[in-house]
């Protein structure tokens, strides 16, 4: 058995160097296409959606949270090394870990961090001394965890007419505005130095671009369309997540559609299956709720299916103005989709006009769902959807159901589709694998020995 097992290991071996795989390497340049467009490296406050994650996906390249989380929403490790809290939540101590360095060369020590943090949280306490970090608030933080996750308090230190400067595997080496950002390889990095010398960064770039660019040889790693699952299992090299993204039309406080009447009209009429199975070729999953099914278990309680007779019901008696129905043109879908949004608001008797001008009445939008923590992601949707912040106390369905009902029963954002991200890498890029939230590790990715 042992001689047959050992021809096994040997024949597999060679099939391996036949097929020309190699083990992990250093050097290499790896080409990035983006969508996103930045104008600065800062986490912008008061941003849009897409403002937001434009700047949050490139941030994680280059700056560390204090800790991370997993697909099951549980904290690790990442510049603090352990936490402890008190009975009531409300003090949190974090040892962080030693020899740390920002790329400007200075020491991250647990002083410089607290100040980042603190400045970030304004009804926080925080302190350093030594290896410990305290944060203590009057209220229990009982998710303080998933929120120091969240991109938006990345460590980043901020020099007066200067980039950010953070602690993260690749440092910034030049930076165009809305065009182009280029990385390097951090050699002090605390979890140990990537295996791509350089990132060049392609910003402003369309799917389209990024797909044509990609199959020309031009780039290495592009963001891509979602498939359905039945695709996912294909020879193609496109990663797919869970659904962390949700589409949905959201209502600004200066919409004419103030008839909450109309808004659950509205909410009635669409036909969300034909969204899903048409116009985003199966991927992704209609609902009528914020958080996806994966996260709480309960999506399918909010019915999904159109009810043209009550939303005529509902309308009879309400004031029915003409709306103007936006949405972003950067979405190679969006067009489409808000357009089949009208015609099924028509059938209810609500005119939508789809148009990119004049005052927005309804936007369809997209929001990442930064977290696998639900409690944590129902908070940052609600602040990006500009809804009120939901009390909740916990991750148990008791809590999340009744903050996430409140949310929705005004209907000034309407859920349609939770939807996975998708990337796509080329044929010299080795171990791209991408997190099930969506997130991107360029570190842990290597190229064939004929790379740039």
């Amino acid at each position: 058995m042992r001689r047959i097992a050992f021809l096994l290991f040997a024949a597999t071996s060679l099939l391996s160097v036949a097929r020309g795989e190699t083990r992990p390497r250093y050097g290499g340049t790896v080409r990035v296409m983006l969508q996103a467009a930045p104008n600065t490296l800062e986490m912008p406050t008061n941003a849009t959606p897409t403002e937001y994650w434009d700047s949050a996906h490139i941030v994680a390249m280059i700056a560390d949270t204090l800790v991370k989380t997993d697909v099951a929403g549980r904290a690790q490790p990442a510049l603090a090394l352990a936490w402890q809290s008190d009975m009531n939540g409300k003090r949190w101590q974090f040892t962080l870990r030693h020899g740390v360095k920002f790329h400007d060369g200075t020491v991250a020590s647990t002083a410089t961090i607290a100040q980042v943090v603190g400045s970030l949280h304004s009804n926080w306490t925080v302190r350093g001394a030594g290896d410990l970090l305290t944060i203590e608030c009057d209220a229990p933080l009982t998710s303080v965890l998933a929120e120091l996750a969240l991109p938006r308090n990345a460590i980043l230190k901020r020099n007066a007419g200067a980039s950010p400067v953070g602690t993260g595997a690749f440092r910034v080496t030049d930076f165009q505005p809305g065009r182009s950002l280029k990385l390097a390889a951090n050699e002090e990095y605390w979890a140990g130095r990537p295996f791509a010398d350089v990132i060049e960064i392609e910003l402003g770039r369309t799917l389209r671009d990024q797909a044509i660019a990609l199959e020309l040889g031009k780039t290495d790693l592009i963001e891509a369309l979602p498939q359905p699952p039945a695709l996912n299992s294909g020879p193609q090299r496109i990663r797919t997540s869970l659904p962390v993204e949700l589409m949905a039309l959201a209502v600004p406080a200066n919409s004419r559609a103030q008839d909450a009447r109309v808004r659950e009209a509205l909410a009635l009429a669409i036909d969300r299956k034909p969204i899903q199975s048409v116009l985003l070729k199966g991927a992704g999953d209609p609902t009528a709720s914020i958080l996806p099914n994966w996260m709480t278990g309960y999506s399918g309680v909010f019915p999904v299916q159109a009810n043209i007779p009550r939303a005529k019901v509902i309308l009879a008696e309400s004031r029915q103005p003409a709306l103007i129905l936006s949405y972003d043109p950067r979405d190679p879908q969006a067009q489409l989709i808000a357009e089949r949004i009208a015609l099924n608001a028509r059938e209810a008797g609500i005119t939508l006009q789809v148009s990119l001008s004049g005052t927005v009445d309804i936007s369809l939008i997209r929001i990442v769902l930064p977290s696998p923590d639900p409690a944590t992601s129902l908070r940052e949707a609600a602040r990006e959807l500009g809804l009120p912040q939901p009390l909740i106390h916990g991750n148990s369905v008791d809590d999340l159901y009744p903050a996430e009902r409140a949310l929705l029963d005004a209907h000034t954002v309407i859920p349609l589709i939770h939807l996975p991200v998708a990337s796509e890498a080329g044929v010299r890029v080795r171990n791209w694998q991408p997190g099930r939230t969506g997130d991107w590790s360029l570190s842990d990715i290597w190229l064939e020995a004929d790379s740039r």
